[in-house]
């Protein structure tokens, strides 16, 4: 291989894997009520939500609300905004908070 191409091909290496971190997911969890965690993996176009011991992928979707999420098979809505959570199941809604640990 030219030396030519081998650069090339290492600096597209190179960007590739510093773009992947900036997809990674970013953990949070939220505390509904006095005892309810609620634990999502947020990326820019899915949150992973994981409750009562279950998992469910939720899609992001264009809304007036910035964090919205939805999984219409499971029947979840999910809004985040800053620290505020509201998280309907059906009809049921929670209203949740950032779970802060110092």
């Amino acid at each position: 291989m030219h030396a030519r191409w081998r650069w090339l091909a290492w600096g597209a290496c190179a960007s590739l894997a510093t773009a992947v971190p900036c997809a990674a997911a970013r953990p949070v969890t939220y505390l509904c009520g006095e005892e309810l965690e609620v634990r999502i993996d947020f990326t820019p176009s899915k949150a992973q939500l994981h409750l009562r011991e279950k998992d469910y992928t939720l899609q992001r979707v264009k809304s007036a609300h910035d964090g919205h999420y939805v999984n219409r098979k499971e029947g979840f809505d999910l809004v985040a905004n800053k620290s505020d959570l509201r998280l309907r199941e059906g009809k049921d809604e929670l209203q949740c908070k950032l779970k802060v640990t110092p």
